[in-house]
């Protein structure tokens, strides 16, 4: 199995859509709908990614630069997956320490060659 990936989103929807692809690639997906829970669940698990939302309750800037300043979970790559198109935005998340940041709405098999590469493996299930 590639990993453990934890993705926060508020969105059901959109977790279901990552966790329904990933899962197809042999990832294990955990998820979470708020920043809070989502650092929990990162110090938990060490996963291979963090994919976060940068509109999601307790904000995902913020969860960014708390795991960004954590000895213990710092190199954890993380993603983060929004909606949010300013460019501040994008200047401030990749500043704050994210190795990448796709916008919504996305392709399903465009996100995984990115996870597969952030979580530093190649996914073995062909893209549909």
């Amino acid at each position: 199995m590639p990993g453990c990936i934890v993705v926060a989103d508020d969105d059901p929807t959109i977790i279901d859509l990552v966790k329904l692809r990933l899962g197809m690639a042999q990832y294990e997906v955990v998820a979470a709908q708020n920043a809070a829970a989502a650092l929990a669940m990162v110090r938990a698990r060490q996963p291979a990614l963090v994919i976060l939302d940068v509109r999601m309750p307790g904000g995902g800037l913020s969860a960014l630069s708390k795991i960004k300043t954590d000895p213990e979970i710092r190199t954890i790559p993380v993603m983060m997956l929004t909606g949010e198109r300013n460019p501040e935005t994008v200047l401030l998340a990749m500043q704050g320490g994210a190795d990448d940041y796709v916008v919504k709405p996305f392709h399903p098999d465009a996100l995984l060659q990115r996870v597969s590469r952030l979580a530093g493996k190649q996914s073995s299930v062909a893209l549909l």
